[in-house]
Parts: structure tokens; C-alpha cells; sequence
């Protein structure tokens, strides 16, 4: 019995340490990246640059892990254009289901933009 309550808890203390491993992550990049729509890209008094494209993705890998959020993929979305050097980001989708390594996700798509002024 003593064994099996052992076993339990660094079951779930691993759980823990997992989840919050899951949601740790780089929220200045995050911040020097905006949303825009996409037909902001016609503005004149700039220019945009693509990188193409990026995703963000929150994952649910086991049951004791937290559940994923959309918030949590739009912001891995947000510091993967960071990454590209981007500064600006245009929402394709989100979309919530699972896989093989995800009980459940999101996953939100978009295109990564340099937003430079004109010369």
C-alpha cells in the first residue's frame, strides 16, 4: 500500500511538472507582435514583407495535463512570427481537435509580416 500512494504521487507530481513545462514560454516576443487584418496589407504608407507562414499550437498531452487553450496557440503563433523577425501577424485559423500525441489541442495558423516603412 505504501508503495502504490509512492507511485501515485510521483505520478502525478510529474503531471505537474509537465503542465507547467507545456505553458512556459517567451511572452516579450509575444508582445512585439500585432494582429492585423488582411486588408491592412493595401495600406501605401507602409510596406509588407512575408515570412511566411507560422503556427502556434496548445497541447493537452496527457489527462492530468492542463487542458489547451486557443489563447495559449495564438501566442506560440505570435512568438513563432517573432522568431521570423516579424512584426505584425494575420490570423488565417484556429481550430480545436486532438492527434496522436494530443488528447486535445488547438492549433492557430497565420502569416508572419515585416510591417517597414516606406523609403
Amino acid at each position: 500500500m505504501k508503495y502504490l500512494l509512492w507511485a501515485l504521487s510521483v505520478l502525478v507530481l510529474s503531471g505537474c511538472a509537465g503542465s507547467a513545462q507545456q505553458s512556459n514560454f517567451d511572452l516579450g516576443a509575444a508582445d512585439t507582435v500585432e494582429f492585423m487584418r488582411p486588408y491592412e496589407l493595401s495600406r501605401n504608407d507602409v510596406s509588407f514583407v512575408s515570412l511566411g507562414e507560422v503556427q502556434g499550437a496548445s497541447c493537452q498531452a496527457r489527462f492530468f495535463n492542463e487542458k489547451p487553450t486557443q489563447e495559449e496557440a495564438l501566442l506560440r503563433m505570435k512568438i513563432a512570427a517573432a522568431d521570423l523577425g516579424a512584426n505584425r501577424v494575420v490570423l488565417r485559423s484556429c481550430t480545436q481537435g486532438s492527434s496522436d500525441e494530443c488528447s486535445a489541442r488547438w492549433v492557430c495558423i497565420g502569416d508572419a509580416y515585416q510591417e517597414q516603412p516606406l523609403r
